[in-house]
């Protein structure tokens, strides 16, 4: 009389120990891949050196920062509440990067005269004003901000951007504000 063919073990495992192997085949031939990769293409390493807190003066949601030089500019949104005015303060921090740490400095950067007036006017006339983005274009950075429902109401902010000095320029440069052409041809 022959023995019976025993099985494995249950159908869970399996189907867990063909995963597992699976899993480690794929691991082998990605890690292979992505050293071929790099040998080809290059690396840098990327990875995280620490974590620290940006402290404000309001309850708000971080948006977007932008580095200037050894500085970074921040932008918020903060749901004011009983203030009439929204401030610069209330929108932008400054802050310099020293021994991985952030320490917050005064809005100098960002007083230049006719900004400051046409930022009042931003948030005085559109009352649903949100700050959307920082973007960098060549050597100007744009201040982004959202005036209507839609993603294409916007209003910008042009500074000339140089090492770590900003000169504000103008607030009509919306129709610069765009993205690079996606491909280098043209469609026929």
């Amino acid at each position: 009389m022959e023995p019976t063919p025993q099985l494995e073990g249950g159908t869970y495992e399996i189907l867990r120990s063909r995963l597992q192997k699976s899993g480690a085949d794929l691991q082998t031939r990605l890690l292979a891949l992505n050293n071929e990769r790099k040998t080809v293409f290059g690396a840098i390493d990327t990875r995280l050196l620490g974590t620290t807190r940006i402290t404000t003066t309001n309850n708000c949601v971080p948006w977007d920062m932008v580095p200037v030089g050894n500085k970074f500019i921040f932008g918020f949104n903060v749901v004011i509440g009983l203030k009439t005015e929204t401030e610069l303060s209330d929108v932008f921090g400054v802050y310099e990067y020293t021994n991985r740490e952030f320490r917050a400095l005064d809005l100098k950067l960002l007083e230049a005269p006719q900004f400051l007036e046409e930022f009042r006017n931003l948030y005085r006339y559109y009352k649903n004003t949100q700050f959307v983005k920082f973007a960098v274009l060549g050597p100007h950075l744009f201040m982004v901000f959202r005036v209507g429902k839609t993603p294409n109401d916007i209003k910008t902010f042009k500074w000339l951007l140089k090492d770590d000095t900003l000169t504000y320029l103008d607030n009509r440069s919306d129709h610069e504000y765009v993205f690079p052409p996606q491909h280098e041809f043209a469609w026929k």
